[in-house]
């Protein structure tokens, strides 16, 4: 089972050490390749400071279906080959895997069943392995079936989450959180909201940019100790 392989910057991630702890919000959607890259440099934050990092919903295109359309019908347009190597060069140097899917979907689901896992305590396990199951296998992540298969790999209970989706149990939740996200101004994911929205950062910057901005926003804390 690949999807839900813990790395140690995923279970790092978990670890919640003294003193001044930044949150870092992650704004982002699972069929953003650059949300997917900026995933594992926030990982690499979590190494190295004392960062609790939230994921948060948006949605950029909520009018697909679960199952997706051709990426080049969903998405208007022609990439070209150059465009995806440049993906998987930047995914590469980061020990990530990156396919190009055939199909873009909706990522309701996805995100809903995202609070789901925070809820039982896996949530980050989750996230991370939503994003492996699209970039890396190219699975429509929209349809039920495939998170709670998901679900299982991540040791969460399936039919539980089943119910929960069938229910729509999260949906308002994510809506809201969605509505929240545009209501700020975000228009583009990844975007990272650092603090109380004392600074952000949008795109998948250099992690070099995210170490400075937070080495400098946890000595303003009195907390700029490294892990």
């Amino acid at each position: 089972m690949l999807s839900c392989k813990v790395s140690r910057r995923a279970s790092v991630v978990r670890e919640r050490g003294r003193g001044a702890i930044l949150k870092v919000r992650i704004i982002s959607d699972y069929i953003c390749p650059w949300c997917y890259i900026g995933l594992a440099r926030a990982e690499r934050l979590a190494q190295e400071f004392p960062v609790e990092l939230e994921p948060w919903p948006f949605e950029l295109r909520p009018d697909l279906p679960n199952r997706g359309l051709p990426r080049e019908i969903a998405l208007g347009r022609h990439y070209p080959p150059e465009y995806f190597m440049a993906l998987r060069r930047y995914a590469n140097e980061e020990g990530l895997e990156l396919a190009v899917p055939e199909s873009i979907c909706n990522t309701h689901n996805a995100h809903e069943a995202t609070h789901f896992a925070y809820e039982a305590g896996k949530g980050w396990q989750f996230h991370r392995a939503v994003f492996l199951a699209f970039w890396e296998r190219g699975e429509p992540i929209g349809e039920v079936d495939v998170l709670c298969r998901l679900a299982e790999e991540c040791e969460l209970d399936s039919q539980a989450l089943r119910q929960a989706l069938s229910e729509g149990r999260y949906r308002a939740l994510v809506d809201e959180r969605v509505r929240w996200a545009r209501e700020q101004g975000i228009a583009g994911v990844p975007t990272f909201v650092f603090g109380e929205g004392e600074f952000s950062l949008v795109g998948a910057q250099e992690y070099s940019v995210f170490r400075d901005v937070t080495r400098r926003l946890l000595a303003k804390m009195g907390g700029a100790q490294r892990r």
